[in-house]
């Protein structure tokens, strides 16, 4: 009896070309579905992405505590502190800015009573540093949150008093320190509360130092 090898190798069955012609026809609609798997994905990545929301932290003023009046025609508030924005700076980063909270104490607590001298009040340092802290690398780390990062940071003003040819009549010089460090893994919001309340508190110390610093060196100023 012959073999019917041939047969199988030069043709095709009947079912076999049927299904040829028809993924042929299907072939055409398979960039649509690509693109519709595309749009989907992105879709469900935005939605993702949209469920991350920060927390908004008001802007610190300081209208609570008394205003202090001097006898200058008016105040001037110089910022010649200028911040790398970038690495390991990251005053920009806070929710209220540091040299933002002076700029809003200035404007909160000085004012101009009258006369013919200037107050400038100038931002000279208004930083926040970031480092980076050693944290183990061992099994036992797994189970413990250490402290990852250190926030150092630092204001200096200098309040002075100009004639009108811009000689110094007086002026006093205050600078106010804080450091903060910072667990592993913190959210975004969790790291926005620990810059909003080291704002705080070293503006609270700023505070104090500058009222003692006026006091002392322009008290013949203050009305």
């Amino acid at each position: 009896m012959p073999y019917m090898l041939h047969d199988c190798e030069q043709g095709e069955t009947g079912d076999e070309k049927a299904g040829e012609e028809i993924m042929l026809k299907r072939l055409p609609g398979l960039p649509v579905l690509i693109v519709l798997i595309s749009v989907f994905a992105v879709a469900v990545l935005g939605a993702c992405q949209a469920t991350v929301t920060r927390t908004a932290i008001p802007e610190l003023t300081y209208k609570h505590l008394p205003a202090m009046s001097f006898a200058v025609a008016r105040i001037e508030i110089i910022e010649s502190y200028r911040s790398p924005l970038q690495s390991p700076h990251v005053e920009h980063l806070f929710p209220t800015p540091i040299a933002a909270a002076l700029r809003s104490w200035a404007d909160d607590r000085l004012g101009a009573a009258g006369g013919t001298d200037t107050m400038r009040f100038i931002i000279e340092d208004a930083s926040a540093v970031v480092e980076e802290l050693e944290t183990n690398k061992d099994l036992e780390a797994l189970f413990t949150t250490e402290q990852a990062e250190r926030v150092d940071t630092r204001v200096q003003v200098k309040i002075e008093i100009i004639d009108e040819s811009g000689a110094v009549m007086a002026f006093t010089s205050t600078e106010a320190s804080r450091t903060r460090t910072m667990p592993e893994n913190v959210t975004l919001n969790e790291r926005d509360k620990i810059y909003d309340d080291l704002t705080k508190v070293l503006m609270n110390d700023f505070n104090t130092s500058q009222e003692q610093g006026i006091r002392r060196y322009l008290e013949a100023y203050l009305r």
